[in-house]
């Protein structure tokens, strides 16, 4: 009793001690007491970006730039052609596109009607893109014309009247377009059907329209549906409103002030389709009169030419692309225009980090991977670590204005010391509406604690005195062995250590005697036997872990598969254990 009556007063005390001590690293004594959220859509928030900064470039795609100015002009254009052709206020819109300048038109237009706007993956399958169309019951879509024949295949099975198709050359100069269309166009044949309009078609219905496309909307509108990635079943909808992108996008400002000014350049690779990509990539340099640079798709061989030529401020990236950096060629100033770099989608590891920081600075940049964490239910980022603890181990940061972060302890789902693990759980204004039409799957995404209700995020974590978040896990990667709790990540970064290394996968395997045990799968690096990676694996794993950390299993494999999303597929790791 005397011993509970301590943690209470000792806890108590700490977290008073974290309010005084996180105004000497962090952001809290620089935030106004309330702040003043944009009250309008994502459409009124570019708009009045474009009349702040009319003559900024707003968006450039290869050789092409418009500006905010234009910017405006084709976004009202191409919604007065959806008005043509009938769209509604409050109907659901599907956009199956890459990082185009017709897709954010779409996307800005949809939004100034008062539509939604339906985020679909170009290179999901045909069920999938049948499932998403289903869900959303969209009756009009914006297709690549490379993904349309699988919307064709599938569209007698659902509930759409029109696709609109567009390559996405329509934006790129005469030479690129050609070549485009030698290699790849020339395999995209579009058959005439009721169904289709092309994108130039489509424009030229906006004169049949009379009037404002304009729709007042509430900020708590529902404005854009995301897919979860479906790695436990099927993908749910996930609702956003304009209030989750506009409050992140001001919020992320109040926590890094340096990183949005009217003259910075970010490059949008993250593809539109996924919260972080559509949130920090495009609209918020369009929220700050910042100018994006669309990459349609990554490609490596490229990446050196698209930072060199555009001269890039700010790169956002997930962490295969940083490590990628770190094996292209540059002069020693060849990055000095990077002011910052941003890692989310997945977690990066303080070894890679490490690299990745000394990397940046011998090619002569000043910034340091800085980390944002987040999940499409809580619109992609809010969470983002300031420079001043972005270097520290695990750290994802302080957690954007207006949102609460809260660790909670998984065996008494009450809030968790300081200092100890549990899983982060989140409330405020990056929260999602919900799951669409999944009520039950709703309620079971919230838990309360105390008075309050929260978001679970299924990763674990913990918070330290200052208010600093710190990650572990995902909850469902955790690995339990004779009781304890192992943190793969921790087993990712320790395997790391060992140059011959080029990159892991750490996962849990069943194990009759001791619940689970751990296996690293090993990329190795050009040269390196497998058998000397064993023998020095073996001292590191001595060194850095504890006995029931050290992994029983070291499997060779020549690539990491990936998921759509560029992230390290484990659960395809753990089906290979199965094979193995």
């Amino acid at each position: 009793m005397l011993e509970f009556v301590y943690r209470k007063i000792k806890n108590s005390l700490r977290k008073l001690d974290m309010k005084i001590e996180r105004a000497k690293y962090g952001y809290i004594d620089k935030m106004p007491k309330n702040i003043e959220y944009f009250n309008g859509s994502l459409y009124d928030a570019v708009y009045e970006a474009s009349c702040k900064w009319p003559h900024n470039i707003a968006i450039e795609y290869f050789e092409s730039q418009i500006t905010y100015k234009e910017l405006i002009k084709k976004i009202n254009k191409v919604a007065a052609a959806l008005k043509a052709i009938g769209a509604e206020k409050g109907e659901r819109i599907t956009i199956c596109m890459p990082n185009t300048p017709e897709a954010v038109y779409t996307f800005y237009a949809v939004n100034e009607i008062g539509a939604i706007a339906n985020m679909v993956h170009p290179l999901s399958s045909e069920k999938e893109i049948e499932d998403y169309l289903n869900q959303a019951e969209s009756k009009i879509m914006l297709c690549v014309d490379i993904a349309y024949p699988k919307v064709e295949a599938v569209i007698k099975n659902t509930n759409v009247e029109q696709v609109i198709v567009v390559s996405p050359t329509r934006s790129m100069d005469f030479l690129v377009r050609a070549i485009y269309k030698l290699t790849k166009g020339r395999k995209n044949h579009i058959k005439k059907s009721q169904h289709i309009i092309m994108w130039d078609k489509f424009l030229s219905r906006a004169s049949r329209f009379i009037g404002n496309p304009h729709a007042r909307v509430n900020s708590t509108d529902d404005a854009v549906i995301m897919y979860s990635g479906g790695t436990t079943g099927k993908p749910k909808g996930i609702l956003l409103s304009n209030l989750n992108f506009n409050a992140q996008a001001l919020g992320a400002k109040y926590l890094v002030p340096e990183l949005f000014k009217p003259e910075y350049s970010f490059m949008a690779f993250l593809p539109n389709f996924h919260a972080f990509g559509l949130g920090c990539c495009i609209h918020m340099p369009l929220y700050f009169g910042a100018r994006t640079f669309l990459i349609p798709q990554f490609n490596p061989k490229k990446f050196k030419k698209y930072i060199t030529k555009y001269k890039v401020n700010i790169l956002v990236g997930v962490p295969s692309v940083f490590d990628y950096l770190t094996k292209i060629k540059f002069n020693k100033t060849a990055l000095k225009h990077v002011k910052y770099v941003v890692s989310g989608g997945d977690m990066i590891s303080m070894t890679s980090k490490e690299v990745i920081n000394d990397f940046l600075r011998t090619h002569g940049s000043n910034a340091i991977i800085e980390n944002g964490y987040g999940l499409t239910e809580a619109s992609g980022g809010f969470i983002f670590s300031p420079r001043n603890v972005a270097e520290e181990p695990d750290v994802i940061g302080y957690p954007i204005p207006d949102n609460e972060v809260i660790i909670m302890n998984l065996k008494t789902k009450k809030e968790a010391n300081l200092g100890d693990d549990g899983e982060i759980l989140v409330r405020g204004l990056a929260v999602m509406k919900g799951y669409l039409g999944k009520p039950k799957e709703t309620e079971d995404a919230f838990i309360k604690v105390g008075t309050k209700k929260y978001l679970r995020t299924g990763d674990i974590g913990y918070m330290d005195e200052r208010g600093v978040v710190h990650f572990r896990s995902r909850l469902k990667r955790m690995i339990v062995s004779n009781g304890y709790n192992i943190y793969p990540a921790n087993i990712e970064d320790v395997t790391l250590k060992c140059d011959k290394v080029e990159s892991c996968a750490a996962v849990g395997r069943e194990d009759k005697l001791r619940g689970e045990r751990v296996v690293v799968f090993v990329v190795p690096k050009k040269g390196a036997s497998e058998r000397s990676i064993r023998k020095e694996l073996a001292g590191i794993y001595r060194k850095y872990l504890a006995k029931y950390e050290i992994p029983r299993e070291i499997l060779f494999i020549s690539v990491l598969p990936r998921t759509k999303l560029a992230k390290i597929d484990f659960k395809a790791l753990s089906d290979s254990l199965e094979r193995h």
